[in-house]
């Protein structure tokens, strides 16, 4: 039985627009994986990285997937690794990130894989994404709704790539 999975897909180093368009067509090709929603593409700055690091190209992607989460990971790793990632877990720019930020209800505290995503409460750019596609998600460890969760401080810090685009032309 599939469950319902949702990916946060991101880069900030090279062509971030195609590493997002690529990352995206090879999840969607994945065995076993139907996308069944596509956030819009959003910018916003590094987090925890040094300054002057360029900004990330972050969307979301809803799922339904046959298999389980450490299939998904090792699947998601897999395509990071193609498309020239090659640091994981460092706060490092990157060509493509690939998080799982939720799989159905379950909750994971293993050594390579955390489900909810561990910082997903905490970073605007993977709530704004996924609210736009579920606006009335709840996080599977509290009950509560992800949108309690995101300030009008966090959304200002996360813009529609589009508007950036416009407003920089």
């Amino acid at each position: 039985m599939a469950e319902t999975v949702y990916i946060l897909l991101g880069s900030n180093v090279g062509d971030r627009e195609k590493c997002l368009r690529t990352a995206l067509k090879r999840l969607e090709s994945l065995e076993g994986m139907e996308v069944v929603a596509v956030s819009a593409v959003y910018v916003s700055p590094a987090e925890d990285m040094e300054e002057g690091t360029p900004a990330f190209l972050n969307q979301v992607i809803k799922g339904e997937y046959s298999y389980s989460p450490y299939e998904l990971l090792r699947a998601v790793e897999k395509i990071e690794h193609d498309l020239g990632r090659t640091e994981k877990g460092e706060n490092l720019p990157r060509t493509i990130d690939l998080d799982i930020l939720l799989f159905g209800e379950q909750l994971i505290d293993s050594e390579s894989l955390c489900i909810p995503y561990l910082q997903l409460l905490s970073r605007a750019f993977a709530m704004v994404p996924l609210l736009e596609i579920d606006p009335h998600l709840r996080h599977p460890a509290s009950k509560r709704p992800i949108a309690e969760f995101l300030t009008d401080e966090d959304r200002r810090k996360v813009m529609l790539y589009k508007d950036h685009v416009a407003r920089n032309v």
